[in-house]
Formats: C-alpha cells, sequence, structure tokens
C-alpha cells in the first residue's frame, strides 16, 4: 500500500491508523498530533459516502490492507483464521458498521430463512391481526417476513409474488385480492418446488395448502341469530363472485333459510366489490323496495360498517328497523355505535396456523401432503343485532 503523507507536515513515518469516521480510514500525525482522512477520492470511493450504500466486506478488506476472503472466514469464526486476526477484523467491522447481507450469506444453502406474505390491505386490524399471527411464529422458528400488499388488485398480487421471488424467499403465504380470478400462478409455483400457503381467501387449486375460516359454519350461525331476533326478510351483502369466501357465506345463509321453509328472495342476494360505493347502493336499491329488508347480514365487518354508517345517514335506526350483521371480528366492530353483531373467525389463529403449515412443508420438503386446516369460530353477539331484549 503506498504511504500517507500528513498534509500538514508532509511527514510519512510518523502517521499511524486511528480508527474509522464515517465509513473512512482516518489517519494520526505523531509529529503534529493532528487527525485527518484523505480527500483525493475516487469517483468509486466518492459512491460510498451517498446515504444507502452499506459497507461490504471488500471495504473492511481494503481497510485492513487483508483479502475479502480473509475478513469473510474472520467474521464467521473460521479455524483457519487466527484468534488475533479475528478480533482485529470483528473489531473493524464493528466500527465500519458492517451489516451481512443475508441473502448473499444463504445463496450457497438455497435458504435465506424469509417468508414472503401478500395480503390484501392493511386499512382495519382484520388482516393485521393474521399478519401478527404469522410474524409471531415466524419470530419463533428464525425467520423474517416480507409483507407485500396487494391493495385488492390483481396485478399488484402477481407483480408481488415475482418481486418476492426475485428475493429468493424460503416460501409464500398468500391471501388472494378481491379482484383475483386467476389462480394458475399458484399452481405454477408449487410444481417448481416453492412452498405455498393459501390463507382466508383461498384458490380453488387442491394441489395447494390451505388454511380456512368456516364460512359455511359462521354464516349458518349468524342468519340463525337473526331469525331468533324475529327477522323475517334477511338481505346478505356478499364480496365478488370469484372469492370461495363468497360462495361459502352464500351457503350458509341460504342453507338456514332452506331449513327454516324461507324461500330466497334474489334482491335480497347482492355482490359487491366490497366498496363503499357498491355497498351504499346496494342499501339505497333494497331502502327503495316496497318491502325492505329487516335485516342485513354482511360477509366482511369492514362492509358492515359501511352500512350502519348510511343507515344512519338515511335516519334508519340499527338494530329497530334494520339489524346488521359483520363477519371476521374486526377491532373497529367492537368501537362503531351500535357495536357490531359478528363471527368471530379467530384472525390471529389464521396466521399463526399458515407458517405453522408452512414450516411442516418446508421441514419435511420430500413428506410434505396437501392439508387443509378450518379455525373454529364463534358467534358475538353485540348491539347492533338485538332487537328481542331479555326480560
Amino acid at each position: 500500500m503506498p504511504r500517507v503523507k500528513c498534509p500538514k507536515c508532509s511527514k510519512v513515518e510518523t502517521i499511524l491508523k486511528s480508527g474509522f469516521i464515517r465509513q473512512k480510514q482516518r489517519y494520526y500525525c505523531k509529529e503534529c498530533n493532528y487527525n485527518f482522512t484523505l480527500n483525493h477520492e475516487s469517483r468509486k470511493a466518492k459512491n460510498k459516502t451517498r446515504k444507502n450504500y452499506q459497507t461490504t466486506i471488500v471495504d473492511i478488506g481494503n481497510a485492513m490492507g487483508i483479502s475479502a476472503t480473509t475478513v469473510s472466514r474472520a467474521l464467521r469464526n473460521h479455524p483457519d483464521i487466527s484468534p488475533a486476526t479475528t478480533l482485529a477484523v470483528q473489531q473493524v467491522a464493528l466500527q465500519m458498521e458492517y451489516r451481512p447481507n443475508l441473502l448473499a450469506r444463504n445463496f450457497a444453502s438455497k435458504q435465506t430463512q424469509t417468508i414472503g406474505v401478500i395480503i390484501p390491505h392493511l386499512q382495519s386490524t382484520f388482516f393485521s391481526s393474521m399478519l401478527g399471527g404469522i410474524q409471531k411464529v415466524a419470530s419463533k422458528n428464525g425467520f423474517k417476513v416480507i409483507i407485500c400488499l396487494s391493495n385488492e388488485d390483481y396485478q399488484t398480487e402477481l407483480e408481488n409474488v415475482q418481486a418476492l421471488m426475485d428475493s429468493r424467499v424460503d416460501g409464500l403465504l398468500v391471501c388472494h385480492s378481491a379482484s383475483t380470478t386467476a389462480f394458475d400462478y399458484i399452481e405454477n409455483y408449487s410444481k417448481k418446488g416453492i412452498s405455498i400457503v393459501n390463507f382466508y381467501r383461498t384458490s380453488p387449486s387442491p394441489k395447494t395448502s390451505k388454511v380456512l375460516a368456516k364460512n359455511t359454519e359462521g354464516a349458518e350461525k349468524v342468519t340463525e341469530h337473526l331469525l331468533e331476533q324475529g327477522c323475517k326478510r334477511i338481505g346478505i351483502i356478499l364480496g365478488p363472485k370469484s372469492l370461495t369466501i363468497t360462495e361459502e357465506r352464500l351457503l350458509g345463509y341460504l342453507n338456514i333459510l332452506k331449513k327454516n321453509k324461507i324461500k330466497p328472495d334474489k334482491e335480497l342476494i347482492a355482490y359487491t366489490d366490497y366498496s363503499n360505493v357498491s355497498i351504499n347502493s346496494v342499501v339505497d336499491d333494497w331502502l327503495n323496495l316496497d318491502q325492505r329488508p329487516d335485516a342485513i347480514f354482511c360477509i366482511s365487518d369492514r362492509s358492515a360498517i359501511y352500512v350502519i354508517k348510511h343507515l344512519k345517514k338515511r335516519k334508519i335506526k340499527v338494530p329497530n328497523e334494520i339489524a346488521v350483521v359483520g363477519f371476521g371480528n374486526d377491532l373497529m366492530g367492537e368501537l362503531i355505535e351500535p357495536s357490531l353483531t359478528t363471527y368471530n373467525i379467530q384472525t390471529s389463529v389464521i396466521g399463526e396456523t399458515t407458517m405453522q403449515l408452512f414450516l411442516q412443508q418446508y421441514k419435511n420438503e420430500a413428506d410434505s401432503e396437501i392439508q387443509i386446516q378450518t379455525i373454529d369460530g364463534d358467534l358475538l353477539v353485540r348491539e347492533s343485532s338485538i332487537k328481542k331484549k331479555e326480560k
């Protein structure tokens, strides 16, 4: 290495290395008691001062006058490297704020201990609760979680999947967007050996493990409850037809009507895209009927909250004139007035089970079988549906 000259007294034999400052080697001149760094940097060196630059093993090696290979081995406590060199390298790495590139480190083993999660949105506590369950189990098992939001858009979902695969995640946990109608990419990646678990909103593919809510059973309990409250005309606000949860919850609703010998009214069955506009439009149409519904069952709590707010705007009393029930148990349901009756699908448990199912596949890759796990739920009766007061 070229000798370093003091910019103040021009001597070279009195120069000592004196640690690092802003990831640059600092020097000390014993002759004139002067600390300095070198200013005549190359263009490549200048690039290292940008805010997002991260120190590499090459930088550490250059600073110490040793090879990057030696640095790498020392950081991994390799027995071929002497204890003194190992300690020196680790101290310099700490001073230079070095952080290992986990993707590069795990490239050879083809395992990154990272899981990719795709969820529709985080606009309520519903999906964030599922995410919390996933994170809880992932952390306990040494996995990091990369989260992508589809924002209820199929194209964004596809782009997220590709970005996660480019990041070499060990697997995918996918809850589909409301606009997803094609699920072939799930099967394609599964055929390539990628561990994929669908949760909550799932694909119809029989070749993918899934974690589900008790959609049909939950809808049956909700509909039975409304009938017990004396409701005769129960409207149901669904999601998109492409979602399996839509058809499963509709089935539960129809099962109870049939059981009670009530003929379904097609006017009271409405599909929406979950948006406020589409839901309010359905409610307005129903309020214009000669025979209004006396109860509205929404297959999501978010939809039910939209309904309650719109009914209030239209001066309709909830639940006295129209009872409202949701599905999911979003935290906002407890906070709205009147508080929302809902079917609690145990969102956190769904998240935990999804990650556990992935880990089973990941650890037993050769013997892994397709599994479908359904999480028990329960009906939470609150103010929005109680028409009959207990005596």
